[in-house]
Protein backbone atom coordinates (compact mmCIF):
# COMPACT_ATOMS: atom_id res chain seq x y z
CA UNK A 1 0.00 0.00 0.00
CA UNK A 2 1.30 3.37 -1.01
CA UNK A 3 1.68 6.47 1.30
CA UNK A 4 1.60 9.96 1.49
CA UNK A 5 5.20 10.10 1.65
CA UNK A 6 5.48 8.72 -1.88
CA UNK A 7 2.86 10.20 -3.70
CA UNK A 8 4.38 13.97 -2.52
CA UNK A 9 7.84 12.17 -3.71
CA UNK A 10 6.22 10.87 -7.11
CA UNK A 11 4.45 14.39 -7.66
CA UNK A 12 7.60 16.45 -6.54
CA UNK A 13 5.88 18.10 -3.81
CA UNK A 14 5.35 18.31 -0.18
CA UNK A 15 3.63 16.09 1.94
CA UNK A 16 1.93 18.88 3.18
CA UNK A 17 0.65 20.09 -0.39
CA UNK A 18 -0.75 16.31 -0.91
CA UNK A 19 -2.62 16.85 2.15
CA UNK A 20 -4.61 19.68 0.92
CA UNK A 21 -4.99 17.91 -2.29
CA UNK A 22 -6.64 15.07 -0.82
CA UNK A 23 -8.47 17.50 1.83
CA UNK A 24 -9.54 20.11 -0.76
CA UNK A 25 -8.61 22.82 1.48
CA UNK A 26 -5.69 25.49 1.35
CA UNK A 27 -4.48 27.12 -2.10
CA UNK A 28 -2.97 24.94 -4.70
CA UNK A 29 -2.12 25.62 -8.41
CA UNK A 30 -3.79 23.66 -10.50
CA UNK A 31 -0.51 22.33 -12.19
CA UNK A 32 -0.08 21.12 -8.68
CA UNK A 33 -3.32 19.67 -7.97
CA UNK A 34 -3.10 17.73 -11.11
CA UNK A 35 0.40 16.17 -10.80
CA UNK A 36 -0.37 15.05 -7.18
CA UNK A 37 -4.08 13.69 -8.60
CA UNK A 38 -1.84 12.18 -11.38
CA UNK A 39 0.51 10.52 -8.71
CA UNK A 40 -2.17 9.25 -6.56
CA UNK A 41 -3.59 7.17 -9.66
CA UNK A 42 -0.41 6.25 -10.47
CA UNK A 43 0.25 4.95 -7.09
CA UNK A 44 -3.67 3.40 -6.49
CA UNK A 45 -2.69 5.46 -2.89
CA UNK A 46 -5.51 5.46 -0.83
CA UNK A 47 -6.26 7.89 2.07
CA UNK A 48 -6.34 6.73 5.81
CA UNK A 49 -9.63 8.08 6.11
CA UNK A 50 -10.03 6.75 9.59
CA UNK A 51 -6.94 8.44 10.66
CA UNK A 52 -8.15 11.78 9.03
CA UNK A 53 -11.24 11.49 10.94
CA UNK A 54 -9.70 10.97 14.31
CA UNK A 55 -7.18 14.06 13.51
CA UNK A 56 -10.26 16.01 13.03
CA UNK A 57 -12.98 14.79 15.44
CA UNK A 58 -15.16 13.87 13.28
CA UNK A 59 -15.91 10.34 10.99
CA UNK A 60 -17.88 11.48 7.79
CA UNK A 61 -19.99 9.19 8.31
CA UNK A 62 -23.88 8.65 8.54
CA UNK A 63 -25.53 5.88 10.17
CA UNK A 64 -29.08 4.46 8.45
CA UNK A 65 -30.91 2.45 10.79
CA UNK A 66 -33.93 0.25 8.93
CA UNK A 67 -36.38 -2.40 10.19
CA UNK A 68 -35.46 -4.34 7.19
CA UNK A 69 -34.83 -4.11 3.32
CA UNK A 70 -36.96 -6.37 1.73
CA UNK A 71 -39.94 -4.07 2.05
CA UNK A 72 -39.63 -1.73 -0.98
CA UNK A 73 -40.71 1.68 0.74
CA UNK A 74 -37.35 2.14 2.25
CA UNK A 75 -35.33 2.58 -0.96
CA UNK A 76 -36.12 5.70 -1.95
CA UNK A 77 -35.75 6.83 1.09
CA UNK A 78 -32.60 5.92 1.84
CA UNK A 79 -31.57 7.15 -2.17
CA UNK A 80 -32.73 10.83 -1.03
CA UNK A 81 -30.69 10.39 1.87
CA UNK A 82 -27.54 8.74 0.16
CA UNK A 83 -27.31 11.91 -2.44
CA UNK A 84 -27.50 14.77 -0.18
CA UNK A 85 -24.89 13.20 2.13
CA UNK A 86 -22.90 12.33 -0.94
CA UNK A 87 -23.37 16.05 -2.05
CA UNK A 88 -22.12 16.77 1.04
CA UNK A 89 -19.39 14.34 1.66
CA UNK A 90 -20.37 12.14 4.16
CA UNK A 91 -20.50 8.69 3.51
CA UNK A 92 -23.48 6.28 5.08
CA UNK A 93 -23.48 2.79 6.60
CA UNK A 94 -26.79 1.23 6.43
CA UNK A 95 -27.77 -0.53 9.26
CA UNK A 96 -30.49 -3.24 9.50
CA UNK A 97 -31.69 -3.50 12.68
CA UNK A 98 -34.42 -6.34 12.21
CA UNK A 99 -37.25 -4.93 14.96
CA UNK A 100 -34.60 -6.20 17.42
CA UNK A 101 -33.44 -3.79 20.35
CA UNK A 102 -29.94 -5.43 20.83
CA UNK A 103 -29.29 -4.62 17.31
CA UNK A 104 -30.09 -1.18 17.52
CA UNK A 105 -28.10 -1.18 20.94
CA UNK A 106 -24.78 -2.35 18.96
CA UNK A 107 -25.02 0.56 16.32
CA UNK A 108 -25.39 2.90 18.38
CA UNK A 109 -22.07 2.16 19.86
CA UNK A 110 -20.64 3.23 16.44
CA UNK A 111 -21.80 6.97 17.71
CA UNK A 112 -19.94 6.50 21.52
CA UNK A 113 -17.13 5.42 20.07
CA UNK A 114 -16.69 8.04 17.28
CA UNK A 115 -16.92 6.11 14.52
CA UNK A 116 -20.13 7.59 12.75
CA UNK A 117 -21.17 11.12 13.24
CA UNK A 118 -24.65 11.13 13.27
CA UNK A 119 -27.55 8.69 12.64
CA UNK A 120 -31.24 8.47 11.02
CA UNK A 121 -34.02 6.34 12.40
CA UNK A 122 -36.63 4.77 10.58
CA UNK A 123 -37.64 2.06 12.87
CA UNK A 124 -38.33 4.63 16.21
CA UNK A 125 -41.74 2.87 18.43
CA UNK A 126 -43.67 5.85 19.31
CA UNK A 127 -42.54 5.02 23.49
CA UNK A 128 -39.02 4.47 22.34
CA UNK A 129 -36.67 5.93 25.15
CA UNK A 130 -33.51 5.21 24.38
CA UNK A 131 -34.05 7.27 21.43
CA UNK A 132 -34.78 10.37 23.41
CA UNK A 133 -31.50 9.45 26.44
CA UNK A 134 -29.38 9.20 22.74
CA UNK A 135 -30.60 12.59 21.45
CA UNK A 136 -29.16 14.66 24.35
CA UNK A 137 -25.79 13.69 23.35
CA UNK A 138 -25.73 12.80 19.54
CA UNK A 139 -27.26 14.66 16.10
CA UNK A 140 -30.22 12.43 15.88
CA UNK A 141 -32.98 12.69 12.56
CA UNK A 142 -36.02 10.07 12.88
CA UNK A 143 -37.64 9.53 9.68
CA UNK A 144 -40.94 8.38 8.77
CA UNK A 145 -41.38 7.40 12.59
CA UNK A 146 -41.01 8.94 15.57
CA UNK A 147 -41.28 8.79 19.40
CA UNK A 148 -43.46 10.96 21.71
CA UNK A 149 -40.75 13.41 22.39
CA UNK A 150 -41.37 15.94 20.79
CA UNK A 151 -37.73 17.36 21.65
CA UNK A 152 -36.12 15.05 18.96
CA UNK A 153 -36.47 16.25 15.33
CA UNK A 154 -37.88 14.23 12.81
CA UNK A 155 -39.59 14.28 9.68
CA UNK A 156 -42.58 12.55 8.20
CA UNK A 157 -46.29 12.94 6.68
CA UNK A 158 -48.94 13.22 8.89
CA UNK A 159 -50.30 10.01 8.62
CA UNK A 160 -53.47 10.73 10.79
CA UNK A 161 -54.51 13.09 8.12
CA UNK A 162 -53.45 10.73 5.21
CA UNK A 163 -55.76 7.96 6.40
CA UNK A 164 -58.24 10.05 7.13
CA UNK A 165 -58.57 11.34 3.47
CA UNK A 166 -58.22 7.64 2.37
CA UNK A 167 -61.07 6.35 4.64
CA UNK A 168 -63.26 9.63 3.45
CA UNK A 169 -63.01 8.88 -0.21
CA UNK A 170 -64.29 5.11 0.56
CA UNK A 171 -67.04 6.67 2.05
CA UNK A 172 -67.53 9.24 -0.96
CA UNK A 173 -67.84 6.53 -3.33
CA UNK A 174 -70.81 4.60 -1.22
CA UNK A 175 -69.04 1.93 1.02
CA UNK A 176 -70.15 1.42 4.40
CA UNK A 177 -68.25 -1.65 5.50
CA UNK A 178 -64.77 -1.05 5.16
CA UNK A 179 -62.06 -3.07 6.91
CA UNK A 180 -58.69 -2.24 8.13
CA UNK A 181 -55.76 -4.05 7.93
CA UNK A 182 -52.92 -2.65 10.68
CA UNK A 183 -50.20 -4.27 11.89
CA UNK A 184 -48.57 -5.67 14.77
CA UNK A 185 -45.99 -2.95 15.64
CA UNK A 186 -45.23 -0.16 18.38
CA UNK A 187 -44.76 2.29 15.37
CA UNK A 188 -46.58 5.65 15.50
CA UNK A 189 -47.88 5.81 12.29
CA UNK A 190 -49.68 2.72 12.88
CA UNK A 191 -51.43 4.52 15.68
CA UNK A 192 -52.08 7.48 13.64
CA UNK A 193 -53.24 5.32 10.82
CA UNK A 194 -56.00 3.59 13.05
CA UNK A 195 -57.05 6.72 14.27
CA UNK A 196 -57.63 8.61 10.97
CA UNK A 197 -59.67 5.74 9.53
CA UNK A 198 -62.16 5.39 12.77
CA UNK A 199 -62.56 9.55 12.54
CA UNK A 200 -63.17 9.45 8.92
CA UNK A 201 -66.18 6.66 9.41
CA UNK A 202 -67.38 8.46 12.35
CA UNK A 203 -67.68 11.41 10.38
CA UNK A 204 -69.03 9.43 7.66
CA UNK A 205 -72.07 8.42 10.23
CA UNK A 206 -70.64 4.65 9.85
CA UNK A 207 -69.85 2.56 12.80
CA UNK A 208 -66.70 1.66 14.03
CA UNK A 209 -67.06 -2.19 14.04
CA UNK A 210 -64.32 -3.93 15.75
CA UNK A 211 -64.57 -7.07 13.48
CA UNK A 212 -63.64 -5.29 10.22
CA UNK A 213 -60.05 -4.38 11.77
CA UNK A 214 -57.66 -6.72 12.03
CA UNK A 215 -53.80 -6.95 12.01
CA UNK A 216 -50.63 -8.12 9.74
CA UNK A 217 -47.21 -8.76 10.66
CA UNK A 218 -45.16 -5.82 12.31
CA UNK A 219 -42.99 -5.64 9.30
CA UNK A 220 -45.65 -5.32 6.69
CA UNK A 221 -44.89 -8.51 5.02
CA UNK A 222 -46.98 -9.98 2.14
CA UNK A 223 -47.71 -13.27 3.33
CA UNK A 224 -49.61 -11.53 6.33
CA UNK A 225 -51.40 -9.27 3.78
CA UNK A 226 -52.38 -12.35 2.21
CA UNK A 227 -53.55 -13.90 5.91
CA UNK A 228 -55.37 -10.55 6.93
CA UNK A 229 -57.29 -9.64 4.20
CA UNK A 230 -58.68 -13.87 4.17
CA UNK A 231 -59.76 -13.24 7.66
CA UNK A 232 -61.48 -9.88 7.15
CA UNK A 233 -63.13 -11.97 3.42
CA UNK A 234 -64.33 -14.76 5.41
CA UNK A 235 -66.73 -12.66 7.59
CA UNK A 236 -70.48 -13.75 6.82
CA UNK A 237 -71.12 -10.21 6.23
CA UNK A 238 -67.33 -8.85 4.52
CA UNK A 239 -66.57 -5.69 3.93
CA UNK A 240 -66.90 -4.26 0.42
CA UNK A 241 -63.61 -2.31 0.85
CA UNK A 242 -60.48 -3.02 2.42
CA UNK A 243 -57.48 -0.20 3.50
CA UNK A 244 -54.74 -1.81 4.35
CA UNK A 245 -51.79 0.95 5.67
CA UNK A 246 -48.78 -0.41 3.79
CA UNK A 247 -49.03 -1.16 0.00
CA UNK A 248 -47.33 -4.53 0.49
CA UNK A 249 -49.73 -5.20 2.77
CA UNK A 250 -52.25 -4.54 0.38
CA UNK A 251 -50.91 -6.53 -2.75
CA UNK A 252 -51.46 -9.55 -0.34
CA UNK A 253 -54.82 -8.56 -0.18
CA UNK A 254 -55.45 -7.77 -3.69
CA UNK A 255 -53.79 -11.80 -4.06
CA UNK A 256 -56.37 -12.76 -1.13
CA UNK A 257 -59.26 -11.96 -3.14
CA UNK A 258 -58.10 -13.39 -6.56
CA UNK A 259 -57.98 -16.92 -4.48
CA UNK A 260 -61.38 -15.92 -3.03
CA UNK A 261 -62.73 -15.95 -6.74
CA UNK A 262 -63.71 -11.71 -6.07
CA UNK A 263 -63.35 -8.90 -8.67
CA UNK A 264 -61.70 -6.05 -7.76
CA UNK A 265 -62.92 -3.44 -7.80
CA UNK A 266 -66.24 -4.70 -8.90
CA UNK A 267 -66.89 -7.21 -5.67
CA UNK A 268 -64.30 -5.47 -3.60
CA UNK A 269 -62.47 -1.94 -3.41
CA UNK A 270 -58.48 -1.89 -2.29
CA UNK A 271 -56.83 0.92 -1.09
CA UNK A 272 -53.29 0.45 0.17
CA UNK A 273 -50.61 3.17 1.91
CA UNK A 274 -46.98 4.73 0.41
CA UNK A 275 -47.16 4.81 -3.40
CA UNK A 276 -44.17 1.87 -3.53
CA UNK A 277 -42.66 0.84 -7.35
CA UNK A 278 -44.79 -2.05 -6.70
CA UNK A 279 -48.05 -0.61 -6.91
CA UNK A 280 -48.34 -0.30 -10.56
CA UNK A 281 -46.11 -3.35 -11.39
CA UNK A 282 -49.28 -5.22 -11.48
CA UNK A 283 -53.11 -5.25 -12.27
CA UNK A 284 -55.36 -3.96 -10.93
CA UNK A 285 -52.80 -0.83 -10.26
CA UNK A 286 -53.19 0.03 -7.01
CA UNK A 287 -55.20 3.06 -5.20
CA UNK A 288 -52.65 4.20 -2.58
CA UNK A 289 -51.53 6.88 -0.08
CA UNK A 290 -48.72 8.11 -1.62
CA UNK A 291 -45.26 9.21 0.39
CA UNK A 292 -42.95 11.34 -0.91
CA UNK A 293 -40.36 8.83 0.08
CA UNK A 294 -37.43 10.27 -1.81
CA UNK A 295 -38.06 13.34 -0.37
CA UNK A 296 -38.62 12.08 2.99
CA UNK A 297 -34.84 10.76 2.67
CA UNK A 298 -33.74 14.11 1.34
CA UNK A 299 -34.86 16.28 3.97
CA UNK A 300 -33.82 14.12 6.83
CA UNK A 301 -30.21 14.03 6.07
CA UNK A 302 -30.54 17.82 5.62
CA UNK A 303 -31.99 18.20 9.35
CA UNK A 304 -29.49 15.87 10.57
CA UNK A 305 -26.51 18.03 8.53
CA UNK A 306 -28.03 21.27 10.02
CA UNK A 307 -27.61 19.86 13.50
CA UNK A 308 -23.92 18.59 12.59
CA UNK A 309 -23.28 22.26 12.09
CA UNK A 310 -24.44 23.30 15.08
CA UNK A 311 -28.40 24.31 14.54
CA UNK A 312 -30.69 22.69 17.21
CA UNK A 313 -33.46 19.54 16.16
CA UNK A 314 -36.43 20.91 14.22
CA UNK A 315 -39.05 18.82 12.91
CA UNK A 316 -41.07 18.63 9.71
CA UNK A 317 -44.63 17.42 8.16
CA UNK A 318 -44.35 16.41 3.91
CA UNK A 319 -47.74 16.79 1.98
CA UNK A 320 -49.16 13.46 1.03
CA UNK A 321 -51.54 12.52 -1.91
CA UNK A 322 -54.36 10.53 -2.41
CA UNK A 323 -53.61 8.57 -5.85
CA UNK A 324 -56.60 7.06 -7.12
CA UNK A 325 -56.25 4.08 -9.95
CA UNK A 326 -57.46 0.68 -10.74
CA UNK A 327 -58.50 -0.78 -7.74
CA UNK A 328 -61.53 1.39 -6.07
CA UNK A 329 -64.35 1.99 -7.28
CA UNK A 330 -67.88 3.21 -6.27
CA UNK A 331 -70.21 0.06 -3.43
CA UNK A 332 -70.54 -2.60 -5.42
CA UNK A 333 -73.91 -3.37 -6.47
CA UNK A 334 -76.28 -5.95 -4.12
CA UNK A 335 -74.06 -5.15 -1.72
Amino acid sequence: MSTIEEVAQESGVSVATVSRVINRNGRVSAVTRQKVLAAIAKLNYHPNAWGRSLRKGQSRILLILVPNITNPYYSPIVHGIEDIARHNRYQTMLCITDGIQIHTNSYFELLHNGNADGVILMDVRKDDREVSELAKGFPIVQCCEYCSDESVGHVSIDNFKAAYDMTHFLCAVGHRKIGLIGAANSFISTQQRRMGYEKALSENGVAVEPRYVTTAAGDYNFSSGVQAARTLLSLPERPTALFCISDVLALGALRAAKEMGLRVPEDLSVAGFDDVEYATMFLPMLTTVSQPCYQLGKTSCELLLEQLGGLPPRSVFLEHKIVLRDSSAGLPKNS
